[in-house]
């Protein structure tokens, strides 16, 4: 029994495609360890009629001022110093078509002051009929990259997008994103 036992064995050896390998030789450990980018994930917010496409794990939050006003943030800050950011907030008036373009320079400059930069340009863009400014900030940092945002008034509600990378691909990307519904 021992015997034919052994004879399996030994066939399967034969047969199969096993490989002895010989101890690994030393090598150098590599200079750098490669960095996993973040995975992209699509966030999705009834209350903020929204949907956009974010690196990472963001940190949601809603906070109160003494205006009344609620802002709600979406912030994904990752290892590298990227920065994706989308805020919204609800006006309890509806703006007249003069104030319109006020409220959204306004805004520009909200999101400017909050990301510590001076304002490098702004245009004109819309999203969906809306109207809104799309602008290019340069943080006061001398280490952090050129960085571009995008608000829009959607009726009464002003979304604020922020994005501070070096990746230019991936500020277009999370941009791209932003969708209403």
């Amino acid at each position: 029994m021992k015997l034919l036992n052994l004879l399996l064995v030994t066939a399967t050896l034969l047969v199969s495609s096993v490989k002895f390998t010989s101890p690994a030789a030393s090598q150098p450990a590599p200079l750098r360890a490669t960095i996993q980018a973040p995975e992209w994930q699509r966030f999705c917010s009834a209350m903020g009629q929204f949907a956009i496409d974010m690196p990472g794990n963001p940190k949601i939050n809603s906070e109160t001022f003494s205006s009344q006003i609620t802002t709600h943030t979406y912030r994904s800050i990752l290892k590298n110093k990227e920065t994706y950011l989308l805020q919204y907030f609800d006006l309890d008036f509806r703006l007249s078509n003069n104030n319109i373009k006020v409220t959204l320079n306004n805004a520009v400059d909200f999101f400017v002051v909050g990301a510590n930069a001076k304002l490098l340009q702004v245009r004109d863009i819309s999203l969906g009929g809306y109207p809104g400014k799309e602008f290019e900030f340069q943080p006061l940092s001398p280490k952090e990259p050129v960085g571009v945002g995008q608000v829009f008034l959607v009726e009464t509600r002003i979304y604020g997008l922020v994005v501070s990378t070096p990746k230019t691909e991936n500020a277009q990307k999370f941009l791209e994103s932003f969708r209403l519904f």
